[in-house]
């Protein structure tokens, strides 16, 4: 279960959507790419570029409380809604069971 942030990232990078938003433990967020990310042994850390303390916060994508997408500049985020939806509809259908097929 403590993946699980990584799990939907890695299957938002695959569905064309790398860059999210990560939402810290401590209240806030940071956009942050997939290839801004690493592996240390099994556990995907963000590199995270922290401007006020003039470091690289190094976060285990696990410890994040959320993940999101922005919206691009001029774009409402309940319209880009649909938009992220039909990205991800696109990459998963075929994993995303139907009202008649049964869950496991």
């Amino acid at each position: 279960m403590s993946d699980i942030i990584s799990d939907i990232w890695a299957g938002m990078k695959d569905a064309g959507m790398p860059e999210v938003m990560l939402y810290l433990a401590d209240g806030t967020a940071s956009r942050c790419h997939w290839d801004e990310t690493a592996l240390i042994g099994s556990t995907r850390v963000a590199l995270l570029a922290d401007q006020e303390r003039r470091i690289v916060r190094i976060m285990p994508v696990h410890d994040c409380k959320g993940i999101g997408i922005a919206s691009p500049k001029g774009t409402d985020p309940a319209g880009y809604r649909a938009v992220v939806q039909e990205k991800l509809n696109e990459c998963f259908a075929a994993t995303i069971p139907t009202d008649s097929e049964p869950s496991a």
